[in-house]
């Protein structure tokens, strides 16, 4: 099942008045703007470098809607525009005269300030603090004897279970490669470089190369990209 949340309407009072506001105020792109009646049409503004959602600028048809302009969540932050410099759209705010509601602070997930648009409708900006970096391993083994590969495996096994305990590892996997059975590959997450090399000379670990049962072919620190 795949799914996903393409449009978000704002109920505003005129089409070209809020489009003037979100593209040249809060800098979003006019997508879409196609007359559908003498009295209706379709608008579309989205954020910048990123698609996946847009919003519908719905003039408002009647009283009843008339009366959600700007308060379509009753008061509480409507939107959450996510931003990869912080600085920069703040000052951006700031210099085309919006109004801040909620001056910048520094939360646990990151840096934040509320504004508000045109109708009055709250917004977040925010700039989420970038997620940990930690170290990342691939080492890759020759089983020696091919007589004893099970029995490798088993240690290797044995050996997974002592380093998930060891303070800085985050995850250990064990790979074989599939069309040659001798070849293992390990994958480690440590939380930073000297955890590593406290797994590096652990005791456990250098009790394993004693046993003689593998070859150490390549030794690679890795970037997770993706």
């Amino acid at each position: 099942m795949q799914q996903a949340l393409i449009h978000v309407t704002i109920v505003v009072d005129d089409y070209d008045k809020a489009i003037d506001f979100y593209t040249n105020k809060l800098n979003l792109a006019l997508t879409e703007d196609t007359k559908i009646s003498d009295t209706k049409r379709w608008v579309l503004v989205t954020p910048k470098g990123n698609n996946a959602t847009s919003l519908l600028l719905a003039k408002a048809a009647n009283e009843m809607q008339q009366s959600r302009i700007g308060n379509q969540t009753g008061g509480r932050v409507f939107l959450f525009l996510h931003t990869d410099n912080f600085d920069r759209d703040y000052k951006m705010l700031i210099d085309n005269d919006i109004t801040i509601v909620r001056k910048p602070s520094v939360e646990e997930y990151g840096k934040v300030a509320v504004f508000e648009d045109i109708y009055g409708n709250l917004w977040d900006l925010i700039e989420l603090k970038k997620a940990k970096e930690f170290f990342h391993s691939t080492r890759i083994f020759t089983i020696k004897d091919a007589s004893k590969i099970d029995f490798t495996i088993s240690e290797i096994k044995k050996l997974k279970r002592q380093i998930l305990l060891e303070n800085g590892s985050i995850s250990f996997e064990i790979n074989q490669v599939q069309n040659d059975k001798n070849k293992i590959i390990l994958w480690g997450c440590f939380r930073d470089e000297q955890s590593y090399n406290d797994h590096l000379n652990s005791k456990h670990l250098q009790a394993f190369f004693k046993l003689d049962l593998v070859k150490l072919e390549n030794d690679y620190v890795v970037n997770v990209i993706a």
